[in-house]
């Protein structure tokens, strides 16, 4: 005779064991890149399970300041101007009034 306890490992170990070959075959379908995505979450949720904080990501390229003077910036105001009403676009694009467009 099984206990509940017993029982109900059973069955997760059987639902376990039905998933590693359906994420094999998903794994093997999906492109390289989104292989490596994945592998990058699943070992996120490693860590996240084992208490321990993700590895920092390793720097590929170093991040440049560059600074200009208030009246570099100012000489720029104004060089670009879409015009339009960002309001009356996005109300007429969800309201299907596309002919509304500014």
């Amino acid at each position: 005779m099984t206990t509940r306890a017993s029982s109900i490992s059973g069955a997760t170990a059987a639902r376990t064991s039905a998933l590693k070959p359906e994420l094999l075959r998903l794994l093997n379908t999906l492109p390289r890149s989104k292989q490596t995505e994945l592998l990058d979450f699943a070992r996120f949720l490693h860590q996240q399970t084992a208490g321990t904080a993700p590895a920092p990501f390793p720097e590929t390229r170093q991040i440049e300041l560059r600074v200009a003077s208030a009246s570099t910036l100012l000489a720029l105001t104004g060089v670009v101007e879409l015009g339009g009403d960002a309001v009356a676009d996005t109300e007429a694009l969800y309201d299907g009034d596309n002919d509304g467009l500014h």
